[in-house]
């Protein structure tokens, strides 16, 4: 009988949890209540009020005991900020999915995990592959969104199986694979009604395998593999899943966690930090647990509250935003957080930061703010509510570096102290964040920023410093065109000394490239250890695929899958080294060095979403990559308030110059700050009337201040221009009548002058009339001179006709004097001068010659032989001696030859044997001489 009962009360556990895994709390109810009135199962008697499904049934003993006896030797983990995301305390929704999951593994049963955002879907599988021994079974996950297609999941299988024999694939043998697809629901529904990534998945499961991509009827055996998936519950614009997947699934629907569950949940963790072992006062700690019930009730009063709408899709409240809050709690010291005041100020900031600033409206703000002090005065007292009265906001960069003390490494770099503390204004927060903008300009190259620090920029750049602080934080930042929020990130970033990256786009950026972008991203932040600050702006949404990338990551820090096997393996090469320093314990296998690789980027990557709500896509975008908003700390920009228009306009146009007083200028700021407000309203009254929506941002008012100060430039050097002129031409008028008055007296003394020059011309033009009558007289004496000038020239004229007639005659008689000088060469002249008496005749020559260049001759005396005076030989020989002689013969300018030359020569000329025939016969080597 004992056996009997025992196997009744496992099928009664079994038969529950067949039907009844699916149902929510509250069904689940219903259906044991049916089934025990239906059937004649024996039930065990439980705690009044109480479910079945919170007992777990012992096989061997048919005993019923409830889930929490399983927690009574938990022992808490350390509660740290770094190793917060990892932190999965115990609850009975966990431990009894846990339980079930267990038991479909064993029995190679597929699973799939259903439930609201925030259930803890995605960390109950996390942590339960996490227990899996590498040695025998290894996981893989993933994650479904929108634009995930049959192609790019396949890709991932096979991504994750190496090849066995033939076309069978699958883990290493000896091995099983476990993958975990997220988010199951989210592939896009065709026109026809069909997800095609899940029918394709179906398809895996029931064939065991698929064809291959790229040997097209080929198909590929899947071996050794078991798939776990988790979604979201249908409806409110989420998908569902196909029939013909659901069947191959044990699904369980995670159901909420209690109350109870809840504040024993987050009073672990506010325990774990909040102690008498880390230095906090016991009031400080006693606080800390009356907290986690507040905060849950706050968070819940505005889950029920604000409930999400088309416009305000986005207020979606669950269990992540308690962590998150929870998250910031922990990340203070005891002796900053010392006094409850403190603990209550810092409190209200994070359940204002993690809540509040998703909103949209100030209406909402103002109901939150209500609702939080209704319930802290309902819960706590009026004491506590006091604490809470005007707002302290909390940063971590406010401290400098300690001073160097000479023992620090000399590599090393003397980072600011993070200590997350109260400001005490926002002055002087405006002074710190100067320094850093100062410093920002000076460290990064092609850096200009100018930055207007007013109260909302302060507070929205307090945010994003406050989400990036934390390991693994995201936020998303949604406000429109020109709202600073790209310079406030990349600000922050610099100050938490992270690095900040950020696509390029191009017009030939595509997927393939930000693909790239991606792996030198994670292997900054997985390999290198880099904190890093990922800047991802709609505008650089090129392609809709590319928020599938950020959609993984920020879903799960999911990096893997972009990695080729080949590009794996460099990652472990290179991360081996590093892993067995710091983290020596663990086996340095290939999937343990991956998965600490992807933990590593999950700790140092923070992306911040930067969007703007204007338009459908940003509402399309959120509902099909959910990881968008759900991972993500929100911060809605609100417009700029009149004082922060006030405060840019006097900071971009103080030091311009205005001819106007210092109360005026003011009051032109004031002014320009109006009319910006007066637009915008005019923009909500548009969209009322005419439904139309019509936006005017912050980057309008720049735009403005920068136009009003170029056209008051434009338009001030035209007036300058023009009264220069005006200056110019009265200037020009008041000289002309100085010049006036002073040709006037000029007039005076010149008119007395000018009588006196009249009187001299008159005398001069007697003198002129006389003159020109001698000038007439000596006129006509030149025209006679002309006439008898003109016939001299036609005398000459004639003359030099007959003059050039026996010029031609002549000619011949020239040109052949020059060819027979042509005929005498140097050895010629040479052997002339050797003659100790040369012939009479040639010695006459030569005098000739001496004549014609007018040398010196010997004294004129009659020769006794020849009628003829006496030859000069030795003043010939040395002319024939010069080297030039024979030259200067050639070039000798026979136009010099004058009448008086003629005449010497004449008597030479004419003696009878005066001729070439003689010459050739006394002397043939100059015989050309005589005829030259």
């Amino acid at each position: 009988l004992a056996n009997r009962n025992d196997y009744e009360q496992t099928f009664i556990f079994c038969i529950l949890w067949a039907f009844g895994s699916f149902l929510e709390d509250s069904q689940r109810i219903i259906f044991q209540e049916y089934v025990r009135d239906q059937t004649s199962l024996s039930f065990p008697n439980l705690k009044k009020g109480t479910s079945i499904f919170e007992y777990k049934v012992n096989p061997n003993t048919g005993e019923w005991s409830h889930w929490n006896t399983l927690m009574e030797n938990y022992i808490p983990p350390e509660i740290t900020p770094g190793a917060y995301g990892d932190i999965l305390i115990p609850n009975v929704s966990s431990i009894r999915t846990n339980f079930i999951l267990e038991m479909c593994v064993r029995l190679k049963q597929n699973v799939l995990l259903t439930g609201e955002q925030g259930s803890a879907k995605t960390s109950i599988i996390n942590a339960f592959l996490s227990t899996f021994n590498p040695e025998e079974k290894l996981f893989q996950r993933s994650n479904f969104s929108a634009t995930t297609t049959p192609q790019i999941f396949q890709k991932t299988i096979e991504s994750s199986v190496d090849k066995r024999m033939g076309t069978t694939y699958g883990p290493p043998i000896g091995k099983s694979l476990t993958m975990f697809i997220d988010d199951l629901n989210q592939p896009e529904v065709n026109a026809w009604g069909d997800q095609t990534t899940n029918e394709m998945f179906r398809a895996v499961i029931e064939w065991k395998g698929m064809y291959s991509l790229e040997k097209p009827g080929e198909f590929h055996t899947l071996a050794d593999m078991l798939y776990l998936a988790a979604m979201n519950h249908p409806g409110g614009g989420r998908n569902d899943i196909p029939e013909r997947i659901k069947r191959h699934f044990f699904i369980v629907n995670v159901t909420i966690p209690s109350d109870e569950a809840i504040d024993k949940l987050f009073g672990t963790i506010a325990a774990g930090h909040f102690n008498q072992e880390r230095g906090f006062k016991e009031e400080v700690a006693n606080l800390s647990q009356n907290l986690v019930s507040v905060t849950r009730l706050l968070w819940k009063s505005t889950k029920d509250k604000l409930l999400p709408t088309p416009a305000k899709f986005h207020y979606v409240f669950n269990l992540r935003d308690l962590s998150r809050i929870w998250l910031g709690l922990i990340a203070t010291q005891s002796n900053v957080i010392c006094t409850e005041p403190l603990l209550m100020q810092l409190w209200k900031h994070e359940v204002t930061r993690v809540i509040a600033d998703r909103f949209v409206t100030d209406i909402d703000k103002e109901w939150f703010n209500a609702e939080l002090a209704n319930i802290v005065e309902t819960q706590l007292g009026e004491s506590e509510l006091s604490m809470i009265q005007g707002t302290k906001y909390f940063v971590d960069f406010m401290r400098d570096a300690p001073e160097p003390t000479g023992e620090e490494d000399a590599d090393a770099e003397s980072e600011l102290p993070k200590v997350y503390e109260p400001i005490e204004s926002f002055k002087i927060v405006a002074e710190r964040l100067d320094f850093f903008l100062e410093q920002y300009n000076d460290i990064m190259r092609g850096a200009n920023m100018d930055l207007v620090f007013f109260d909302d920029a302060i507070t929205h750049l307090i945010k994003i410093a406050r989400a990036i602080r934390n390991p693994g934080g995201n936020i998303m930042l949604v406000g429109v065109g020109g709202s600073g929020k790209q310079s406030l990130t990349k600000l922050a970033s610099f100050i938490a000394s992270y690095k900040t990256f950020q696509v390029t786009v191009t017009r030939s950026y595509n997927i393939s490239n930000f693909i790239e972008d991606l792996k030198a991203l994670f292997r900054t932040c997985g390999v290198s250890g880099t904190k890093t600050t990922f800047l991802f702006t709609d505008q650089d949404i090129k392609e809709e695929s590319f928020l599938e990338y950020v959609n993984n990551v920020l879903a799960s820090g999911l990096a893997s899958q972009i990695f080729t096997r080949d590009e794996q393996g460099e990652i472990v090469t290179e991360l081996g080294p590093i892993m067995k320093r710091e983290n020596p314990k663990l086996p340095p296998t290939p999937e343990n060095t991956m998965n600490w690789f992807l933990e590593r980027v999950k700790l140092n990557l923070h992306v911040v979403l930067c969007f703007s709500p204007i338009g459908e896509a940003f509402r399309v975008r959120s509902l099909k990559f959910p990881a968008l908003y759900s991972g993500c700390t929100i911060n809605w920009y609100q417009a700029w308030p009149k004082e922060a228009l006030v405060s840019v306009a006097s900071h971009f146009m103080s030091s311009f110059p205005i001819k106007c007083s210092p109360e005026a200028k003011k009051g032109l700021f004031k002014t320009m700050a109006s009319v910006q407000d007066s637009v915008a309203q005019a923009c909500g009254s548009y969209f009322e009337r005419f439904r139309r929506s019509t936006h005017v941002t912050p980057k309008s008012f720049l735009n403005f201040i920068a136009s009003y100060k170029e056209v008051y430039t434009k338009k001030g050097n035209e007036i300058g221009e023009m009264s220069v002129r005006m200056d110019s031409g009265l200037e020009k008028l008041y000289e002309a009548g100085e010049n006036v008055v002073q040709l006037n007296e000029e007039l005076k003394v010149m008119e007395k002058s000018l009588e006196i020059a009249n009187q001299k011309a008159e005398k001069v033009l007697v003198h002129v009339t006389k003159a020109s009558r001698d000038a007439e007289v000596v006129k006509n004496r030149v025209l006679v001179v002309k006439d008898a000038c003109q016939k001299i020239v036609d005398e000459i004229a004639v003359e030099k006709a007959i003059a050039e007639e026996k010029l031609a005659d002549a000619k011949p008689a020239l040109d052949e004097a020059e060819a027979a000088l042509n005929t005498i060469k140097p050895a010629n002249i040479a052997t002339v001068r050797k003659l100790g008496r040369p012939p009479h005749l040639i010695m006459r020559v030569m005098d000739c010659v001496l004549i014609l260049f007018r040398k010196k001759l010997n004294k004129m005396e009659a020769d006794p032989n020849v009628p003829c005076p006496v030859p000069s030989w030795n003043e010939a020989l040395k002319v024939m001696s010069g080297t030039s002689f024979l030259h200067n013969l050639l070039q000798y300018p026979k136009d010099t030859i004058t009448d008086e030359t003629v005449e010497l020569l004449e008597p030479y000329l004419t003696l009878p044997d005066y001729n070439m025939s003689t010459a050739m016969k006394v002397c043939s080597d100059v015989a050309g001489l005589l005829t030259w």
